[in-house]
């Protein structure tokens, strides 16, 4: 088995550390955040989630014409630091998600999405992820970070 793909992309949020670790514990804040082009047709858990509580996330993301199904564990919690979720269904072979928050001077903190992934299909996934797969996770956390940015900044 390769090994896994690796991406983090990291912002700086005008607000407290404990209040995005907070935010990304409600599920249900994803389509606060996503980019427009994602349709949230459910959401289901327990919120705030827990150490060991499950998520199931139906999503459409352009550009797939179909929904897909997420089932995330969420693998670690560090109340104000860090969430870990992890896909145990997914259209990943592989979904490692971190979610850290390091505070900053002037109740800033630098929000990080570290994530290691592997798409399916051995040397077809490792072309995909070459060709357009990364480049769509860049992309999506881009907005991501940016809708999370002005979300707590009030420019949304």
């Amino acid at each position: 088995m390769s090994r896994p793909n690796i991406f983090s992309r990291s912002i700086e949020i005008s607000a407290g550390a404990d209040e995005l670790y907070e935010f990304h514990l409600d599920t249900r804040n994803a389509p606060l955040i996503s980019p427009p082009g994602a349709s949230f047709l459910a959401i289901e858990g327990d919120f705030p989630v827990t150490a060991g509580a499950r998520v199931t996330l139906r999503v459409r993301q352009s550009p797939i014409p179909f929904a897909q199904t997420w089932v995330v564990r969420i693998d670690e919690l560090q109340p104000g630091r860090l969430v870990v979720d992890v896909a145990e269904r997914s259209p990943f072979a592989e979904w490692r998600h971190e979610h850290r928050f390091a505070p900053l001077a002037d109740q800033r903190t630098l929000m990080t999405d570290h994530i290691e992934y592997r798409l399916p299909g051995g040397p077809l996934g490792r072309l995909a992820n070459h060709f357009f797969a990364r480049r769509q996770l860049e992309a999506m956390f881009e907005v991501r970070h940016a809708r999370t940015k002005a979300h707590f900044e009030g420019s949304l």
